[in-house]
């Protein structure tokens, strides 16, 4: 019976506590906010003249979205950040999140991670090179590195939970 129990026991610490609703929500609002800017930017890459932002001698919206650095590799860059959103948003679903599998937790963590790079990347490319800055892409940048801080607090919560 306490071999039973002492398994069972085991197999309750194996599955990790699901994420507190401070996280929950902030990751699905955001992840969709980010999902409806990359949507917008990809549709904008497509069609130029759906895009609306104000150009002025520092925000223009056009000159980035339009610039060489727009895609990498021949991919649009918005359509990577649809991917990535796509991607967070498995890597949230209920399933995920109450899965023991490490691989889901540590993927969380690694594309936020590769998603800061790219914005510190992308932000670089803004500022120092094209001297402009567009407004629906500091969006997605934001919503990113908010999601990273998100994950960041998780895991915290999670270590702190093991001791």
């Amino acid at each position: 019976m306490t071999q039973e129990m002492t398994a069972e026991s085991r197999t309750e610490k194996a599955t990790p506590s699901p994420p507190p609703a401070w996280f929950l929500i902030p990751a699905w609002v955001l992840t969709v906010v980010g999902l409806g800017i990359s949507g917008y930017l990809t549709v904008t890459h497509y069609d130029e003249s759906a895009l609306v932002c104000s150009a002025s001698q520092t925000v223009d919206c056009h000159a980035v979205t339009t610039s060489e650095y727009s895609t990498l590799l021949g991919i649009p860059m918005p359509l990577l950040g649809l991917a990535f959103f796509l991607g967070f948003g498995a890597l949230i679903t209920p399933w995920a999140l109450r899965s023991a599998w490490a691989p889901l937790r540590w993927g969380r963590l690694a594309s936020t991670v590769v998603g800061v790079l790219f914005v510190v990347y992308l932000v670089t490319v803004e500022l120092v090179l094209l001297h402009k800055i567009c407004l629906w892409c500091t969006g997605v940048h934001v919503v990113t590195v908010l999601l990273f801080l998100l994950v960041l607090a998780d895991e915290f919560r999670r270590i702190g939970q093991v001791d």
